[in-house]
């Protein structure tokens, strides 16, 4: 089924793009909502973005409600010794130090996830400012950060019911284009496919960075092997939340248009994209009672099937198709 009403809000192309009836399916009631796959940029979008999209996101909804990653203050010594090992490990200087440090204390876990993405933002201090764009009420990504030893921590939500004020960490309830300042760098953790209006949204991640700024975005792929297994059962379509899933050369268009060059991206899918696609194959709300997002007590799945899921994702990430990726954009100068 074709359509001719709609124009691609990423490139522009009108006409002729294939159409897909999607369920709402985290919380299962099923409304549907039309989405099409631009011809051109390959950009999964939904048709009419719903007036009233605050409605689907009530209290209940998971980033409202995500449980805090710890921030258990250290001792101050510890603390000194890890940051010489952090300091070290991502921007390479003070050897001596760190290498004493390692005979006292380990690295800190956030450092395995973390460390990578902050070296290929050419994050160079712990005076480097952070800006988490769509991240809730409370954002793991600047608590992470936190514990490794940054201090300049900001996020912005116009979501969350007010301001909050976290040990150090202020999280703002506003749009990125009110909020002022400069940042080194500014992420996007699953954030941008929420967003209605994309170029305008990117640019005013551009006029608060840097001049050698960095953007990262997080975000789902319809270019992936998931949406080619599951269609409009995968779960990351989540409609009607999800108003776009960028394929590769959607969002690297996108950041272009936004004054940003694609310097590098990634895949990091993980087994719920093939797990959570499966329930909503068998009709099962991802919030439901039986649902696995409950524990595994919950679910049906079995451990052979779970070990398949994972092995699925890690297929999809070695082979570029992969239903998450990582998208690292730098000013362009």
């Amino acid at each position: 089924m074709s359509a001719n009403k709609y124009i691609c809000r990423i490139c522009q192309s009108a006409g002729n793009h294939q159409t897909y009836p999607a369920r709402e399916m985290m919380f299962g009631t099923r409304e549907t909502y039309e989405y099409f796959l631009c011809k051109e940029c390959g950009c999964l979008q939904i048709g009419e973005i719903p007036s009233d999209i605050g409605r689907f996101y009530p209290p209940t909804y998971y980033s409202f409600n995500s449980p805090s990653r710890t921030t258990q203050q250290k001792p101050v010594l510890r603390q000194i010794l890890e940051r010489w090992r952090v300091g070290n490990a991502i921007f390479g200087r003070g050897h001596k130090l760190a290498k004493l440090a390692a005979n006292l204390v380990d690295f800190p876990p956030q450092l395995k996830t973390s460390g990578p993405w902050l070296q290929k933002c050419n994050i160079r201090s712990f005076s480097a400012r952070f800006l988490d764009v769509g991240c809730g009420s409370s954002s793991w990504w600047l608590k992470d950060l936190k514990a490794l030893g940054f201090r300049h921590l900001t996020g912005v939500d116009p979501y969350i019911q007010q301001d909050v004020d976290e040990d150090g960490i202020h999280i703002l309830r506003r749009q990125i284009r009110d909020v002022s300042g400069k940042y080194d760098l500014v992420t996007l953790h699953h954030s941008l496919e929420h967003i209605p209006h994309q170029l305008e949204t990117l640019e005013a991640v551009r006029a608060v960075l840097e001049p050698s700024g960095f953007c990262l975005i997080r975000i789902p792929l319809v270019s992936s092997a998931v949406w080619g297994k599951y269609g409009t059962d995968w779960v990351e379509l989540d409609a009607p939340r999800h108003l776009y899933l960028h394929s590769l050369e959607s969002i690297e268009q996108l950041g272009t248009q936004a004054g940003f060059k694609l310097v590098h991206h990634c895949w990091d899918s993980t087994e719920f994209e093939f797990w959570g696609s499966e329930q909503y194959h068998r009709g099962i709300p991802l919030m439901a009672d039986e649902s696995l997002m409950h524990g595994s007590d919950k679910s049906n799945f079995t451990l052979l099937e779970m070990a398949k899921f994972r092995e699925l994702a890690n297929e999809a990430n070695h082979a570029g198709k992969g239903g998450r990726g990582c998208f690292f954009f730098q000013v362009a100068t």
